[in-house]
């Protein structure tokens, strides 16, 4: 199906790639694809069923939004490795129980990025030094309070509702 692939930009955080595809017809047509690193998120839940959030901006939606914890997989790196520090750097909690909760493409129809997400459970102080181009705000919410707020369309990042949907059967 993929006829060509030319780098076209880089970044330090991306390459754009053009790809050639043939199609079913037999014709071919250009795409640009974004080639970026897989990542985590994280659902992190206290003893007393807070969830915490990261409040940062966000330049694609030119606005601060209210997310999960996340994170970029180090070359080679364990998901669930990155989970842990990334946990840590967003948070500074750690967590006692990490349960995989499953995969998804973030926009496979012009990127790569794939995503992991965790359920952190036994949460416990233990900050690491957060990335200097991070600036979050902490947020604990209340999980019925979570829910409410995702009825009514409050949260609108993509991973953030993913994870939560992921999660629900373990939080009933």
């Amino acid at each position: 199906m993929i006829k060509d692939e030319k780098e076209v930009f880089k970044t330090r955080l991306f390459t754009v790639k053009r790809v050639v595809l043939s199609m079913p017809d037999g014709k071919s047509r250009n795409y640009d694809l974004v080639d970026i690193q897989n990542a985590v998120t994280i659902l992190p839940i206290d003893e007393d069923g807070r969830v915490y959030f990261v409040k940062q901006f966000r330049i694609g939606s030119r606005s601060e939004l209210l997310e999960l914890p996340a994170g970029k997989i180090e070359l080679d790196e364990d998901p669930q490795i990155t989970a842990e520090r990334e946990l840590r750097e967003e948070t500074g909690m750690a967590a006692k129980s990490m349960v995989h909760l499953g995969n998804f493409y973030m926009s496979p129809g012009y990127a790569t990025e794939y995503m992991y997400s965790f359920l952190a459970r036994g949460l416990y102080h233990s900050p690491l030094a957060p990335d200097l181009d991070e600036f979050l705000n902490i947020v604990k919410i209340p999980l019925p309070e979570v829910r409410r707020m995702v009825g009514e369309q409050i949260i609108e990042d993509s991973k953030t509702l993913a994870v939560l949907a992921l999660a629900e059967k373990y939080l009933r």
